[in-house]
C-alpha cells in the first residue's frame, strides 16, 4: 500500500481515528450496569420478562452480523463502529436482565423441577455474559486491528505495532467467529432453560388434568410464591 493511499485513508477515517479508544471506553462503561437491579416495572410487573426480549434480539443479531463481517472486511472497517455499540449495549442489557431474574428468583421460592431449571439458566445466563464480554472485546480489537493493518493507526505506536501484523488480524477474525458461535449457542441454552422453567410444569399439568390445573411441582415462573 502506498504512503498516499495511507493518506488519503488516514483524512478519510480523521473524524473516527480515536473511535477504537471511544469503544473501549464505552465498553467499560456498559459495566455501569452490572449491580443495577431492577426488580419490577409497570404496577409491579417483573421486569425480567421484559428486559429479556433485548439481549434475545441483540445477540443474535450482532454475532450474526460479525460473523458476515469477518467475511466482508469491507463492512467491517466502514460499520465496525455501530455494530460495537450495538455489541456494548446487548452486553449491559444482559447483566440487567441477570439482575432482574436474581430479583424474581429470589421472590418466586420456587421448588422441586421448577427451581433445579431456574438455577441451570442462572447458571448459563452468566456463562453467556462471559463469553459475550470477551465476544465483545474480540470485536472492538478486531476492527482496531482491520483499520491499523489498512493504514489507519491509532497513533499509540505499542497498539498500532502490535495490531497491525496481518496474522494477528487473520486470527482474531478466526476468534470472533468462534466466540459469536459460542456466545450465540450460550444464548439459545439459556433461552431454552428459561422456557422449560416457565412452561414445562404448566403442559404437564395440562396433559394431566387440563389447563385449569396446577402445576406438577411447585409454582409457575410467574404464579404466586408457595405458600402465598
Amino acid at each position: 500500500m502506498s504512503s498516499e493511499s495511507i493518506a488519503a485513508g488516514g483524512r478519510r477515517g480523521v473524524d473516527w481515528r480515536r473511535a477504537e479508544f471511544v469503544l473501549t471506553l464505552l465498553a467499560f462503561l456498559g459495566f455501569v450496569t452490572l449491580p443495577i437491579r431492577i426488580t419490577t416495572i409497570y404496577s409491579g410487573l417483573p421486569a425480567h420478562p421484559l428486559f429479556v426480549h433485548v439481549p434475545v434480539v441483540l445477540i443474535p443479531t450482532t454475532i450474526v452480523t460479525a460473523i458476515v463481517f469477518v467475511f466482508k472486511r469491507e463492512w467491517l472497517s466502514r460499520y465496525g463502529i455501530a455494530l460495537a455499540v450495538v455489541s456494548i449495549v446487548a452486553m449491559s442489557s444482559i447483566f440487567l436482565t441477570m439482575q432482574a431474574g436474581a430479583a424474581l428468583r429470589g421472590a418466586l421460592h420456587l421448588q422441586g423441577r421448577a427451581a433445579t431449571l431456574i438455577s441451570e439458566h442462572s447458571h448459563a445466563a452468566h456463562i453467556l455474559a462471559i463469553v459475550y464480554v470477551v465476544f465483545t472485546a474480540t470485536l472492538i480489537v478486531t476492527f482496531a486491528a482491520q483499520r491499523i493493518s489498512g493504514g489507519m493507526p491509532t497513533g499509540l505506536a505499542i497498539v498500532d505495532e502490535l495490531l497491525s501484523s496481518k496474522a494477528i488480524v487473520t486470527a482474531l477474525r478466526v476468534v470472533l467467529v468462534l466466540l459469536a458461535i459460542g456466545a450465540g449457542y450460550m444464548c439459545f441454552r439459556t433461552g431454552d432453560l428459561g422456557a422449560k422453567a416457565v412452561w414445562q410444569g404448566r403442559l404437564e399439568a395440562a396433559r394431566g388434568g387440563g389447563f385449569g390445573g396446577p402445576p406438577s411441582e411447585g409454582p409457575g415462573l410467574f404464579g404466586p410464591p408457595s405458600g402465598g
